[in-house]
């Protein structure tokens, strides 16, 4: 989105409000050469002001606002510490935007708002959507609210409101399955005991269709949040790598989309135990292990980390720019390109992941400071331009 719309939106803010300086009103009537409605509405500002404070109260309240105050207070309850600094700026930039959404459409006409959607319009936000690969090789994509069943020999799963279901699987014979997720995407798998596994963008998970003997296996790549379902007879172990997580009845996150090479697992209920080499490490809820060159290190986890993109938001706490960007290349399918030097700064943030692009750079040039522009399919990423508009 244009920083302009932005701009406007909040010099009409504050002009309906009666804080606008001498100086900003100066701005506000210069956009008039570029927005010809602002000179209407400036004129006839008695007559149009009802209709712009109701436009302005509907988005202030919509439902990007409500769910934005949604995450702050998921994010403080699991943390319960004070980090609220840098979560209020991405708050306001989010309630700016919405202004600026309707900037777009109020002050710009016919010509410019499609012109926007045109450049960008190949770039969605992801959907649900993946790849099984069954035994004999044979591979079925699945999306868009499938409501059908597929059969491999005695065994028949179903698929409903997007989630592979083994659950009535028969018992007499087991196949190894893969259910891969592509970049720009996210699914979930209800495996034949009961667990149910979501995976995120890029990921893939190998598995049985029916789990015998003495325990329960499956393989991951990517990031991938379970729950368990409980069977203490037969242990619950998820193969990361040269790593191994085991569980009985629990839920955590597992991510291999880190730098480096880790592997971070992230407990939000029960215990687990995770082993790589010969060491092993046993961690209770509330806590988290990172994997670096087969050393384990067990830290405090931030459960919304685990949390979020499972339930539709990017979170970026404590996060670096690059991390950032790659979470947000995966879901949108798209490239990151550098045009300056990047930091090693954390963030904290997040957004909706069904926004659009141009809300998602909306959002990181108001964290980061910096220009973030969609151009095609490459996120450019730059240092800001020294510009008259403040």
């Amino acid at each position: 989105m244009e920083s302009n719309y932005l701009r406007i939106a909040q010099l009409m803010e504050r002009y309906l409000s009666g804080t606008i300086t001498a100086e900003e009103l100066l701005e506000l009537q210069q956009f008039q050469v570029s927005y010809p409605r602002i000179k209407i509405w400036l004129e006839n500002k008695e007559g149009k002001q009802d209709e712009i404070r109701e436009l302005l109260n509907a988005h202030m309240n919509n439902d990007i606002q409500l769910k934005w105050e949604s995450t702050l207070a998921k994010a403080h309850l699991y943390r319960k510490r004070q980090k609220k600094g840098r979560w209020l700026v991405a708050a306001s930039i989010v309630v700016a935007l919405c202004l600026g959404v309707w900037a777009v459409s109020y002050f710009s006409g016919v010509e410019k708002a499609p012109l926007v959607a045109q450049i960008n319009k190949n770039v969605l936000p992801g959907k649900q959507q993946a790849v099984l690969t069954l035994s004999n090789g044979e591979t079925i994509r699945l999306g868009g609210n499938d409501s059908t069943t597929i059969r491999e020999g005695g065994n028949l799963m179903k698929i409903t409101d997007n989630q592979l279901d083994y659950a009535t699987t028969s018992k007499d014979e087991v196949h190894i399955h893969k259910l891969s997720v592509p970049v720009g995407g996210t699914y979930r798998v209800q495996l034949n005991d009961g667990t149910v596994v979501w995976l995120n963008a890029d990921s893939e998970i190998e598995y049985p269709s029916v789990f015998t003997g003495s325990e329960r296996r499956v393989a991951i790549n990517g990031e991938a949040f379970f729950e368990v379902a409980k069977d203490p007879s037969k242990p619950f172990r998820v193969k990361v790598g040269e790593s191994t997580v085991e569980a009985v009845g629990t839920a955590f996150n597992i991510n291999t989309h880190l730098k480096q090479g880790q592997i971070k697992t992230i407990l939000t209920e029960g215990k687990i135990k995770v082993s790589v080499a010969d060491e092993s490490v046993l961690i209770g809820q509330g806590n988290a292990t990172l994997i670096n060159n087969r050393q384990i290190t067990v830290v405090k986890a931030d459960t919304e980390e685990a949390l979020a993109w499972k339930e539709g938001y990017f979170y970026f706490d404590g996060k670096d720019l690059k991390s950032i960007m790659n979470e947000v290349a995966r879901w949108y399918d798209i490239d990151v390109e550098y045009k300056h030097a990047v930091s090693e700064e954390k963030y904290q943030g997040g957004i909706k992941r069904t926004e659009s692009i141009q809300a998602v750079c909306a959002v990181l040039e108001g964290v980061t400071g910096l220009d973030i522009q969609i151009n095609n399919r490459t996120l450019v990423i730059k240092s800001k331009r020294r510009s008259m508009i403040k």
